[in-house]
């Protein structure tokens, strides 16, 4: 049970999902920031936007490394297999 719940199809997408909640809450979030930019709401939402962004960066670069190990081991079971 616990490999189906944790495959490399379903880490995926939930990869997917996250870089597109992120990436929503980053532009929205640089939105607001430039709408309040002298005020407190403005810095803390920009501060927010920034880590959201960070965080839609770091799932992009899981899932591209997930796909290199997935074309490493393709071709590897077909050299040797």
């Amino acid at each position: 049970m616990t490999g189906k719940l944790l495959s490399r199809d379903t880490i995926n997408v939930v990869l997917v999902y996250a870089m597109g909640v992120f990436l929503a809450l980053a532009v929205l979030g640089q939105i607001v920031s430039m709408i309040w930019s002298k005020q407190a709401l403005g810095t803390d939402v920009g501060t927010a936007a920034d880590i959201s962004g960070w965080l839609c960066a770091a799932a992009f670069l899981s899932m591209f490394g997930l796909a290199l190990s997935d074309h490493k081991s393709f071709h590897n079971t077909r050299r040797h297999g």
